[in-house]
């Protein structure tokens, strides 16, 4: 399999990959971005292990393309989105719902500035947490989630933003997935240094994320749901998700049984989504 990267207006392609498929992305969200090789990589190996059953695929990352807009543009713009599901998306899109990291995007810890942390010692509810505003993406479910729950929310289209809007006050927190905020702290400590992965406080929702397609190519999504079993079965899957250094620093789990835990309802989780099936979800 290659791993392509398609210019915006010229894309030149090896004989090779005129005749494999061709599997559209999106590229990192910044230069920042650290989670965006997990996904990549676990999409990787699920179109490696199905190849003998489809053919051969090439993953091309098909240019910066907002997350609304991504999957609005699937089949489009591109063929292959992860991201958290929620009862419009399962209905517009084929999700492939098996967990892309095993539930871990529920467990948000809050990125912060320095000086806040006195502030956020004390919270303990949902009461204390409401007087605090968040930010968050514009078209993310996270918000629906937050704002269901009484939690004021400064929405912005720009993931990027939101790291600076914590640093220089407009919102109080940036809630993040719990492996992804000790990376994405580190990856900006030049840029702001007065921002930490606040990890005594986790606030809870069931939220898995998921690999989607369009409801106009059922055959990538049997190949993605048939490769990500496989992988699963094979222990390949835990493998990757345990030693990737993105979802690497969630081990040992014990680490987090002293966090606080302030747990919300999911008003957009798809009914029957099976959140205690430890083959897929990974409880903290």
């Amino acid at each position: 399999m290659k791993f392509l990267l398609m210019p915006l207006v010229i894309c030149m392609f090896s004989l090779t990959a005129m005749s494999a498929e061709n599997i559209r992305i999106v590229s990192p969200q910044s230069s920042f971005d650290t989670s965006h090789s997990y996904f990549l990589g676990l999409l990787e190996l699920t179109v490696e292990r199905t190849q003998a059953e489809f053919g051969p695929a090439n993953i091309i990352i098909a240019g910066d393309v907002p997350q609304g807009r991504a999957l609005r543009e699937l089949g489009h713009l591109v063929d292959v989105y992860w991201a958290g599901t929620s009862h419009q998306r399962d209905t517009d899109l084929l999700p492939v719902t098996i967990p892309l990291v095993k539930g871990l995007l529920g467990y948000r810890m809050p990125i912060i500035q320095k000086d806040s942390i006195a502030t956020f010692d004390k919270i303990s509810n949902l009461s204390q947490l409401k007087e605090l505003t968040a930010c968050q993406g514009l078209s993310w479910p996270d918000t629906d989630i937050l704002e269901h729950a009484g939690i004021r929310v400064h929405k912005n289209a720009v993931y990027e933003r939101m790291f600076k809007q914590v640093a220089i006050g407009r919102c109080d927190y940036f809630p993040r997935g719990i492996y992804e905020g000790i990376s994405e702290v580190k990856a900006r400590e030049v840029l702001y240094p007065n921002l930490i992965f606040y990890t005594d406080l986790i606030i809870y929702y069931p939220f898995p994320m998921y690999y989607f397609v369009s409801k106009q190519n059922p055959i990538l999504h049997k190949r993605l749901t048939q490769g990500l079993e496989l992988l699963i079965a094979e222990g390949k899957f835990d493998q990757y998700f345990k030693n990737h250094p993105i979802t690497s620093k969630v081990f040992p789990i014990e680490q987090w049984q002293k966090s606080r835990i302030i747990r919300l309802e999911n008003p957009i989780l798809p009914k029957g989504t099976p959140v205690d099936d430890k083959k897929y979800w990974l409880p903290l």
